[in-house]
């Protein structure tokens, strides 16, 4: 398989030898060398450079970035600039998602090409589609001020807050929609999901640590500070991927949707999920985004029973000038670090994304998968091994950032 793999976010492909069963996850996305380009940069700068990694998450790279200076300066932001924040991933989540979901990967389960031929396949779930996708660049444009790149947020605050009346107004199309994340979520838990059993490291952030659980354990919980995360994710180079590799304590990891269910364990127990299989991270998207679309509601729901400050926080008289931030983005855990001179500019800057994590995770699950499936043709095999790619939703151009 040489040609690139399609409907994923950047450019990647398997290579597979057939006599020694044995397959590779070549990326091949050009290097762009973010953490080099901040460098020298003033720090309010870091959130707005940032965002510009993925057109797809730019919201978890902002809030990521802010976190890590905010972290550098000693600003502790208050509850309004929480919620708002909040809001903002909760938009973000659905938007990444929904997009995935119907124009990615479920054309393969469907028997169509692409997403847009839903429009006839199945009519109502391409309304639900296209309504998932406006009510959550309305929250990004309401709260961010547009919906990719945020241009709202500012360090220990925003420049500018929404008013209550347009909250309230967001919440009522919320409510409206809701019904389409529930339509949503039954159509993807009917698929029926091809098989897969590989034991893996899921992992996700839960209030300043990151946990691990194994996929066929999910009861026993591995713990360690966000502080260290450079010694919990170990980053491999390897000769045949522009893109580094990761892995949990030198274990293969998964991150994103199906791990933090796993972890968190907040969704209805009714959907039966088989944490062992890479492909149920489809509808643990698909469960997330009803998630997030009731989070949403709360948070407004609080925010319009409170008082909403318009105060920016300043930072503090001796800031310890090093920072990190971390945040779950759409396909996993997010981690930026800076340090500041005593100017505010920025001397080193690290970014660990999702899909490095998830690359190492890909390349097993695909191993396990050609080694597992028996009596398919070469054509089926490898139709599956890229079903298998897009549902860990990755974004390869993320990757090589």
């Amino acid at each position: 398989m040489n040609d690139f793999i399609a409907k994923i976010e950047g450019h990647g492909n398997l290579t597979i030898d057939w006599k020694k069963n044995q397959v590779k996850l070549n990326i091949h996305e050009g290097e762009r060398l973010f953490e080099g380009l901040l460098v020298g940069r003033a720090a309010e700068e870091m959130h707005w450079i940032t965002s510009r990694i993925c057109g797809i998450c730019p919201i978890a790279h902002n809030l990521a970035s802010l976190a890590a200076i905010e972290n550098a300066l000693g600003i502790e932001v208050n509850s309004t600039t929480v919620l708002l924040r909040d809001l903002m991933q909760c938009g973000q989540m659905i938007q990444s998602h929904a997009l995935h979901l119907f124009f990615l990967s479920l054309p393969d389960y469907l028997g169509i090409d692409r997403g847009t031929e839903l429009a006839q396949k199945n009519p109502e779930a391409f309304k639900s589609a296209l309504a998932l996708k406006e009510i959550s660049d309305k929250v990004a444009e309401i709260i961010a001020g547009r919906s990719v790149h945020p241009t709202r947020t500012t360090i220990g605050g925003f420049h500018k807050i929404p008013t209550k009346s347009v909250l309230e107004k967001l919440l009522n199309k919320l409510k409206k929609t809701e019904k389409d994340a529930k339509n949503t979520l039954e159509l993807v838990s009917k698929i029926n999901f091809p098989k897969l059993k590989v034991e893996l490291q899921l992992a996700a952030q839960d209030n300043g640590k990151i946990i691990a659980v194994s996929s066929n354990n999910i009861k026993g919980r591995k713990e360690s500070s966000i502080g260290s995360y450079k010694e919990t994710i170990e980053e491999e180079v390897r000769d045949y991927s522009t893109a580094k590799f990761g892995k949990y304590r030198g274990e293969e990891m998964f991150v994103g949707s199906l791990a933090r269910l796993a972890i968190y364990g907040n969704y209805d127990k009714k959907y039966k999920i088989d944490f062992e299989n890479p492909f149920y991270n489809n509808l643990a998207q698909a469960i997330e985004i009803l998630i997030y679309h009731q989070k949403a509601q709360e948070i407004i729901k609080k925010l319009l029973d409170n008082k909403i400050s318009k105060e920016i926080i300043k930072p503090s008289r001796n800031p310890s000038l090093k920072g990190i931030g971390a945040t779950e983005a759409p396909r996993g855990g997010l981690y930026h670090e800076i340090c500041l001179d005593k100017n505010n500019i920025i001397t080193y800057a690290n970014i660990i994304t999702p899909t490095v994590q998830n690359l190492t995770s890909i390349e097993k699950s695909s191993q396990v998968l050609l080694e597992q499936t028996k009596n398919c043709s070469k054509k089926e095999l490898e139709q599956l091994l890229v079903m298998l790619v897009r549902a860990y939703d990755p974004c390869i151009t993320c990757s090589v950032h």
